[in-house]
């Protein structure tokens, strides 16, 4: 059996929707609809943001997995309520505490009615450290008793997400690639080898991340030495690049008004405004190029000073990187010597030319980053000819399950199908060319550009855009399915396609044969 959505409605009556996260009663920072882990193993953390749908997403996802522990224990026929109502409790309570239950050693012994009274047992929770009657958990027991035992209305089952590869490892196992002085951790599933990760960077804080992308993985074995990879295809986790720097326009090139910006400078009182000035341009640049992360606060500090040695090191090398900002620094923000639109180099896996035709196409490649997304390659094509491409994302991470249009369901927080696509007009949050503010949708940003499913068939999916990954910069990658490009300044490269030639057509190709020809 699976859960249908009168399931979903009531847990989402009692549990309530926060868009923020926050500290539940024992001090748990949860989201949603009582989320307090992501599909890949992370947990929620305070300043996390989410929108409605993707915490019914998450909640499908959640009480998905809950069902199967019903299933489990369960050993007499259900109806659809009574199993909605028993996910229900389940979820609420704890997959241990169902398990050990009265409840459920009733209702395997046949009485239901017995079953259904015991529904108003769970109506407490432990507060310094006795337990006491909470006149929510009562209505709430009340709730699902009423639906455990109501003979009608039942709901229409929800088709189930397909299980991820990563949920399926149990355990891992680390070689060192002596050749090219790579990491590769071989993820198994008992005996069976699950996928091969290969770590471009094999950094303390890389490495943890990319472990967590396995939730139910007990173990990190290292191999002994010697010991061969085993064969298979090699998944390269590739730490994301920041924007490629293209040159601005000369009018919109801010001037320097202080002859060098380094740390510790802006945190005065008496700090002059010219100089705040300068070190909020400064902030601004690196956030949209995709290098800091914090606040516009104009306090040259530690982050921004990491910030601006990160870029040094892209642009002069590592010698170079000293953290000191000065008119060398400051013009190759903005590109100064740089193409007016960016280089190409076609890489390996270049969509062939269709001669004449102008539009946007999608493809997966064999990357993932380091938060467990696949890197997608946006590629533009002017009457032919490749212009541009970025590397973007698409679907929660361990999620990253690519589907044809039928095949792909709502609420399953995978990237959109496969298919052509029809690119909307651009919609903006708080005005033309203004990437400031935010949609109401948390996680949206300030720009979002829509996307219509046109063929072959149709699809379940709904509400896929374009829009940046804006909660990427807080550790919480990926999209509910929708396109989610890295930065800002990416984002404008972008919208200066769509304004070049209006491209209408866009195809993503999963290479599962079921995408158009251009």
């Amino acid at each position: 059996m699976n859960i249908s959505q009168n399931c979903l409605d009531i847990i989402k009556k009692w549990e309530g929707f926060s868009n923020k996260a926050y500290l539940d009663p024992v001090n748990i920072p949860t989201i949603g609809y009582g989320t307090i882990r992501y599909p890949n193993g992370q947990k929620v953390e305070l300043d996390d943001v989410i929108s409605e749908q993707e915490a019914e997403d998450l909640l499908k996802l959640e009480c998905d997995e809950v069902a199967e522990t019903v299933k489990k224990n369960v050993t007499v026929a259900l109806n659809q309520n009574q199993f909605d109502a028993l996910v229900s409790l389940c979820y609420n309570i704890g997959t241990g505490a169902f398990a050990g239950s009265t409840l459920l050693k009733k209702l395997n012994a046949g009485d239901y009615s017995g079953a259904a009274e015991q529904f108003l047992v769970w109506d407490k929770a432990t507060k310094n450290g006795e337990k006491i009657v909470l006149p929510g958990l009562t209505n709430r027991r009340k709730d699902e008793k009423a639906l455990f035992e109501k003979t009608s209305g039942e709901g229409t089952p929800l088709e189930k997400a397909e299980e991820s590869l990563q949920n399926k490892v149990t355990w891992l196992e680390g070689y060192r690639d002596n050749g090219d002085d790579k990491t590769i951790i071989v993820a198994r599933n008992g005996a069976d080898v699950v996928e091969i990760l290969v770590l471009e960077s094999p950094g303390k804080e890389n490495l943890i991340t990319v472990l967590r992308q396995y939730p139910n993985a007990e173990n990190f074995l290292l191999a002994p030495s010697g010991k061969a990879v085993p064969d298979g295809e090699r998944i390269v986790i590739q730490k994301r690049q920041p924007a490629t720097i293209t040159q601005v326009k000369d009018e919109d090139v801010p001037s320097l008004q202080n002859a060098l910006l380094v740390m510790g400078m802006g945190a005065e009182d008496n700090t002059s405004d010219s100089l705040k000035q300068d070190i909020k341009r400064l902030q601004t640049r690196l956030r949209d190029l995709g290098y800091y992360q914090g606040e516009i606060d104009g306090n040259l500090g530690l982050n921004t000073d990491r910030a601006v040695k990160a870029f040094q090191a892209k642009v002069f090398g590592n010698s170079e990187a000293d953290g000191k900002v000065g008119t060398k620094t400051w013009e190759k923000l903005w590109g100064k010597d740089a193409p007016k639109t960016a280089a190409i180099v076609a890489p390996a896996d270049v969509s062939p030319v269709i001669p004449g035709k102008t539009y946007l196409k999608l493809t997966k490649t064999n990357r993932r980053d380091e938060f467990g997304c696949f890197v997608l390659k946006m590629e533009y094509y002017k009457d032919g000819q490749l212009q541009d491409f970025l590397n973007v994302c698409s679907g929660a991470p361990s999620r990253q399950i690519f589907k044809t249009g039928t095949k792909s369901i709502p609420k399953s927080l995978e990237p959109l199908p496969e298919g052509k696509w029809q690119i909307e007009s651009i919609k903006w949050a708080t005005g033309k060319d203004k990437y400031v503010g935010e949609f109401p949708t948390p996680g949206v940003g300030p720009v979002s550009t829509p996307l219509t499913y046109l063929e072959p068939n149709s699809t379940r999916r709904s509400a896929i855009e374009i829009h940046i990954d804006w909660n990427r910069r807080k550790g919480s990658p990926g999209t509910a399915g929708c396109v989610g490009i890295y930065n800002i300044a990416d984002y404008q490269r972008f919208v200066s396609w769509l304004r070049e030639t209006d491209p209408k057509g866009f195809y993503v190709d999963w290479g599962l044969g079921t995408c158009p020809q251009p």
